[in-house]
């Protein structure tokens, strides 16, 4: 199959086109800026097509479309805002693009990557396929609420649309080192915040292996919950210190002032005076995260997860290789 790619100079996105390649797919991936494709594809040792084009720009979505068979849309804004988030229609405009474009063409499947963050804040102790929408705290949390939305829709239609609701993905090997890295980073090299709560976590290679698999035709609308393996805060900083091979500092910290501390940075930054990622709405999403069942999912793709100390371990590892932290302490 020929498969069209969007986001493939991302971390999801350049693991997606590697797993398909492997699997025998041929890659197109379309790319705002062109430059970016080698540096992204170079480290996992493939090459693809490239049509370049921005995912809001129905020519150049036409342009890339034509011609394939399926297409994996793992492009889009993102970030959890608390005044430095996105403020666009972006991603809803990129997902009305690129799936309607493909639906059009006749691509089947069309796949779309979502985020565990449209189902947060919940009372639910567990999240579940049918678990409803929250309602959103940020521009960012409303695009990806109203994203999921229309992709629902073209579900109910009978549209061959397949979503994955993603959780925290971590992993080796990325074009930029923002997201999960931006937090191990920040742990090992200052001090990690344990509130309550904590999250899903989902190698990047076992991500990209279930997208893979799902990039099957004939199979109508699926929604796939990949959130990943849930741990707490606590034990999200043990596991880093094992696979990092030293103590992670580390303060325990109760819900109500880890928002506190979001909403003060929120205030720093609109006064410029701070570039800190955490925001109210990070904090609220950091305590509110529960566990995902996501047994449907792995039994339909026959996946597993791999351990969480190995992923954690592989990101460090990676760290090092390209100098980002210092090398493991001697024994």
């Amino acid at each position: 199959m020929l498969v069209l790619v969007t986001g493939a100079t991302g971390f999801i996105g350049s693991h997606a086109v590697a797993a398909l390649r492997r699997d025998g797919h041929d890659v197109r991936v379309l790319a705002r800026n062109p430059d970016r494709i080698a540096p992204a594809l170079e480290p996992h040792g493939v090459t693809v097509s490239a049509v370049q084009g921005d995912m809001t720009d129905p020519v150049s979505v036409a342009t890339a479309v034509k011609g394939c068979d399926a297409v994996i849309h793992a492009a889009g804004e993102v970030g959890v805002e608390g005044g430095t988030g996105p403020k666009t229609t972006a991603n809803v405009d990129g997902v009305r693009t690129v799936v309607s474009a493909a639906l059009d063409a006749g691509l089947d499947p069309v796949v779309y990557t979502s985020t565990i963050t449209v189902h947060l804040p919940t009372d639910e102790s567990v999240i579940t396929p049918t678990s409803p929408l929250a309602e959103p705290l940020s521009t960012y949390g409303a695009s990806k609420r109203d994203a999921e939305l229309l992709v629902r829709k073209w579900q109910s239609e009978g549209a061959p649309v397949t979503s994955f609701t993603i959780g925290g993905v971590y992993g080796p090997v990325s074009p930029h080192l923002d997201g999960s890295f931006g937090a191990v980073l920040a742990a090992l090299e200052t001090f990690m915040l344990a509130p309550p709560g904590g999250l899903g976590v989902v190698d990047v290679r076992d991500l990209a292996t279930m997208l893979t698999r799902a990039v099957e035709p004939g199979r109508g609308p699926r929604h796939y919950l990949a959130g990943g393996q849930y741990v707490s805060w606590a034990q999200w900083t043990d596991i880093l210190g094992v696979a990092a091979s030293t103590d992670v500092a580390h303060q325990k910290v109760t819900a109500t002032e880890m928002i506190d501390l979001g909403r003060h940075f929120d205030r720093l930054r609109a006064e410029g005076r701070s570039s800190a990622p955490l925001s109210e709405e990070a904090a609220i999403i950091m305590t509110s995260g529960v566990p995902t069942d996501d047994s449907a999912t792995l039994a339909d793709l026959g996946c597993a997860y791999r351990p969480l100390v190995e992923t954690f371990t592989d990101t460090v590892d990676y760290l090092r290789s390209i100098g980002r932290i210092g090398p493991a302490p001697s024994s």
